[in-house]
């Protein structure tokens, strides 16, 4: 049975995903199309991907997610959602949160300034964000601040939040690092079954210094769980 893939998004992530594809490293798995995000009516379109696709891969951000997650998972196709595999550690936070109490997990993440300059920010800050001699602490709050103020830097903690099953319990610290060389998050999670203390740094994406380019071949590496299914999914 071949598994029919479909995808949400052609930036970096999304149009990796389509090379590795078409290269044949996913045997069992074949590209019915790309949604282009934000050019509605263009092409391969979201309703065609419903049709035939097995599987839905978000490859858009978080505002993609909210519009075309809902309607993917009402019509019964599985939806992987991008970035989340450039996380190790889920699986302890899961178990912790299933056998114990998780008390509190803090994420601090540094990335160079040019990739978390905002729309929101007026030409002064934007200034003095990319002219940062030393690191400065952007913001400080809960998953949802995260999410308000640098959504293309929330994939990270919503995983985390989702793993934990309590938003609550998760602080989130965003640093903008001049002498960031590569993407870093550093994940604490206290919790009543022990402290487990979690570094990932990984290379950004050539094609967009705010993706990490790790994730398409995490999702690849799903994607191929998904089509090869065996006794496991690691």
């Amino acid at each position: 049975m071949t598994l029919t893939v479909a995808l949400i998004g052609s930036g970096a992530i999304g149009s990796r995903i389509v090379e590795l594809l078409d290269a044949g490293t996913v045997p069992g798995a074949r590209l019915a199309g790309v949604v282009p995000h934000g050019k509605a009516g263009a092409g391969f379109s979201f309703d065609d991907a419903l049709e035939v696709a097995d599987v839905v891969v978000e490859c858009a951000g978080v505002a993609a997610v909210a519009e075309f997650g809902p309607r993917t998972v009402a019509a019964g196709t599985d939806l992987l959602v991008t970035s989340i595999g450039a996380l190790g550690g889920l699986d302890a936070i899961t178990a912790a949160s299933a056998g114990g109490t998780i008390h509190r997990i803090t994420l601090e993440s540094r990335k160079l300034p040019a990739a978390l300059v905002q729309p929101w920010m007026d030409g002064e800050t934007k200034e003095r964000l990319l002219a940062a001699t030393r690191p400065v602490e952007l913001l400080r709050g809960g998953p949802a601040d995260l999410i308000k103020a640098f959504p293309k830097s929330t994939n990270v903690v919503s995983a985390l939040a989702l793993a934990a099953g309590n938003w609550d319990v998760v602080e989130a610290v965003l640093i903008a690092d001049p002498g960031a060389g590569q993407t870093a998050h550093h994940v604490v999670a206290e919790t009543s079954l022990g402290t487990f203390d979690i570094c990932v740094t990984n290379e950004a994406s050539p094609g967009n210094p705010a993706s990490s380019a790790l994730v398409p071949h995490a999702v690849v590496r799903g994607l191929k769980s998904l089509a090869n299914a065996s006794g496991s999914f690691i």
